[in-house]
């Protein structure tokens, strides 16, 4: 597959992040983005809120730009603010603190971005990591 991240790959992911959910006893949103921050794909279980895509494909295109976990952009907003607001303006869309968004790596480059969003953050997290582990056998 090279180092792009195809749409099959990204619907196996996406699939294993709403099977672990389902083990998990909840309903969630996945999105898989590409390096860019674009859509992939997009997936929600049924019953699970509309508005949890779109938290989905803010949380994975967050963890693609900034290249680390979303989740761990809450220590930058508290301390420097500014910092998101201002990389938001250059984004396009507005950066989130919530957990659950994870960057998808390969060769040591970051491919695109991981969201999942519906349940608790460690477990909307948990559910980003089995769509990371089919990501990292494609």
């Amino acid at each position: 597959m090279g180092h792009g991240m195809g749409h099959d790959q990204a619907r196996a992911a996406a699939d294993a992040a709403l099977a672990h959910a389902a083990g998990l006893g909840v309903r969630v949103s996945v999105a898989v983005v590409d390096a860019a921050g674009m859509e992939v794909v997009v997936s929600r279980a049924d019953g699970t809120p509309g508005f949890t895509a779109g938290i989905a494909r803010t949380k994975a295109a967050t963890a693609a730009a900034f290249q680390r976990p979303s989740g761990e952009l809450r220590e930058v907003d508290e301390r420097r603010p500014e910092v998101l607001r201002v990389a938001g303006e250059q984004l396009g869309f507005r950066p989130t603190t919530l957990g659950g968004g994870l960057p998808v790596l390969r060769d040591g480059a970051v491919v695109g971005g991981v969201g999942v969003s519906g349940a608790t953050p460690e477990e909307d997290t948990a559910c980003a990591e089995a769509a990371l582990e089919v990501l990292g056998r494609a």
